[in-house]
């Protein structure tokens, strides 16, 4: 009541103080006394120096005594100024706020007794070990606290103690101070109340409601999201649900979700909309066989070779979050790459994920590499998606070696069976388009490499021992994408890629590629082969349409390069450029044109290139 008496006290001068004062012209400097202290130490409160308007001087005033008011001050009170000091304000840019503190309060008791014994346990326990309880409950010579009473203490228990019920089954649950005693003293205010807790009903999970024309399985959905029928309600997993609805690429909010409660059943009402997020894109072509390599020449004229470029990526094709991805190319006679993978979610019921994936890839005629991977991961809404895998690579030169004691051998015959780990998180706002938000994409394996053929060993050393045909190798890579909103139609993305593998003999086929629009754009794809590699990135894209933007960008890169004879030197590969992407009614089209500089390649309109396609999603 007092304080209530002292804020309209104040309230009331600052009524007056706006009809005397027509503007503040100039900065006005603000100091602050205080008057009628029973403390010993005055209150430390932070405040702007100075003012320009009256509004701002009605703000600052405002906050002033809410501060104090919230640190125990309850009767703290501005003191009216005169009338001459009004006068003169705007003369001497300068005002002086005088204070009355008046009695802070301090705690007497605060009851807790009465509370359910999980939350004492749980919370208070908690709050008289490390918080501001067990300041309270240490006790001068007249059985009170020197503790003062602070509004932020309250509500910061409060909310714990309601965070905990929301979470364990009760979201009705609610708090407050009851039997409360307020005692003076001649210096003094002490406080005590009993702090009461009605629990309300215990809520479970029911189902989700699904509304919009998302083609999605809602029994799979309820076990991704981790909403389970029949649980108690947590407040925790229906936020991380969210989280999680967010990172599936095939499905989009269109609206707010909420909690419908009916008796004791708690219902999440979900309004999703369809993505189209399969993708398509494929271009067939013929060359005669003639134009292929000398080492089919036994087949030159005669028939066709077929080339090209075929991308399958079908996202929750049965409605059940599965991945199925395929990818073909052959853009040279000799040179080819095949890449499948499969990925099933809610394996068995379970919150985990497994699946694998087969890439295989044929340089020329020189030689061939198979990976084939295994993997089991755990989608988190709070850490991410953390997985586990397993990977055989196995390497195999195919090309002609004449005279093995003179000639420089770049390959070798390896396999490598490697174990890592993989995580990923994401916050952007659009898979697909994003304005904000950053993604990160890690991936740590280590294992050991054996050379499988005695021409590769005699490659190793002279005289070579049984270690040195079976190396530990380490291979990393991550990708940090941020996404900047300027403003409506325009953000910035940064970009940091890492990747190398480390062992001690390293062959031209068992390196890295990079190079092309993936992650080196004004280069040739994989045009690179590399141990080592970093690239920083700088994006720049204008929306003209919620998904079609304009972009230019510029990227820098530092690698550790081999040549095509196994040679090592160091590179920093430069590209820059600009591009529209669009969207149209099958997919979206995009066209890009960088200009790359290197060791091996010089900037110029010739070397300069273009990448353009659509892709068609469905």
């Amino acid at each position: 009541m007092n304080t209530c008496v002292n804020f309209f006290i104040s309230f009331t001068f600052l009524f007056f103080l706006l009809f005397n004062i027509e503007k503040v012209t100039a900065q006005v400097q603000i100091s602050i006394s205080y008057q009628n202290n029973f403390e010993k130490k005055l209150p430390l409160v932070s405040f702007p120096k100075q003012v320009k308007s009256v509004s701002e001087l009605n703000k600052l005033t405002t906050n002033l005594l809410q501060s104090l008011h919230n640190e125990g001050y309850w009767k703290a009170k501005l003191i009216p100024f005169t009338i001459d000091s009004l006068n003169t304000l705007n003369s001497k840019n300068k005002i002086e706020l005088i204070i009355d503190l008046g009695k802070r309060a301090f705690w007497k008791e605060l009851r807790t007794k009465f509370l359910p014994s999980l939350i004492q346990k749980n919370i208070i326990s908690d709050f008289e070990r490390k918080d501001f309880l067990k300041k309270v409950a240490k006790k001068d010579d007249n059985n009170s606290s020197n503790y003062p009473v602070k509004t932020q203490d309250i509500e910061k228990l409060q909310q714990a103690i309601l965070k905990y019920a929301e979470n364990n089954g009760y979201p009705m649950a609610r708090t407050n101070l009851d039997s409360v005693k307020i005692i003076e003293t001649k210096e003094r205010i002490y406080f005590s109340a009993h702090l009461i807790y009605q629990s309300g009903s215990l809520i479970q999970f029911d189902s989700l409601i699904i509304d919009g024309n998302a083609k999605i399985k809602k029994d799979f959905l309820m076990n991704y999201l981790h909403i389970q029928k029949g649980k108690v309600y947590q407040e925790s997993r229906v936020k991380n649900a969210i989280r999680l609805l967010k990172t599936m690429p095939y499905l989009k909010l269109k609206g707010k979700p909420k909690i419908e409660f009916r008796y004791d059943r708690a219902y999440l009402r979900l309004p999703l909309k369809r993505v189209k997020s399969s993708q398509f894109d494929g271009v067939i072509g013929f060359l005669p066989k003639s134009q292929t390599s000398a080492s089919s020449q036994n087949n030159a004229g005669s028939g066709l070779l077929l080339t090209g470029q075929v991308k399958l990526n079908l996202l929750n094709p049965f409605g059940a979050g599965k991945t199925i991805a395929f990818e073909w190319q052959r853009v040279r006679p000799e040179s080819q790459t095949l890449y499948a993978n499969y990925q099933h979610p809610n394996f068995l019921k379970t919150n985990l994920e497994i699946g694998g994936s087969f890439n295989f890839i044929k340089e020329d005629s020189t030689f061939s590499s198979v990976e084939r991977r295994a993997n089991i991961a755990y989608p988190s809404a709070k850490f991410g998606k953390i997985g586990f895998f397993t990977s055989l690579s196995t390497t195999i030169r195919t090309g002609i070696i004449r005279n093995a004691d003179t000639a420089n051998i770049p390959t070798a015959d390896s396999r490598f069976w490697h174990y890592g780990i993989s995580h990923s998180y994401t916050t952007l706002d659009d898979i697909y388009f994003p304005r904000k938000g950053f993604q990160i994409i890690t991936e740590i394996s280590t294992g050991n490499k054996v050379f499988t053929d005695s021409l590769s060993k005699s490659r190793i050393s002279d005289k070579p021992t049984e270690n040195d045909f079976k190396n530990p190798q380490l291979k990393f890579n991550t990708d940090i994408n941020l996404f900047l909103k300027v403003n409506k139609l325009s953000s910035i993305r940064l970009r940091t890629q890492i990747q190398f593998v480390e062992s001690k003999n390293l062959f031209l086929n068992e390196l890295l590629r990079v190079g092309g629009l993936q992650n080196l754009r004004g280069f040739d794809p994989n045009s690179f082969f590399v141990s080592r590699y970093a690239l920083l990135g700088a994006e720049w894209r204008f929306y003209f349409e919620e998904r079609s933007y304009l972009m230019a960008f510029a990227e820098q890169a530092a690698i550790r390069a081999h040549n095509r004879r196994n040679e090592i030197y160091l590179d920093l590969p430069t590209s820059a450029g600009a591009g529209i992407s669009f969207a149209t009614k099958t997919g979206v089209f995009y066209f890009i044109y960088a200009m790359g500089n290197s060791k091996t390649q010089a900037i110029s309109v010739i070397n300069s290139k273009i990448h353009f396609g659509l892709i068609s999603q469905f």
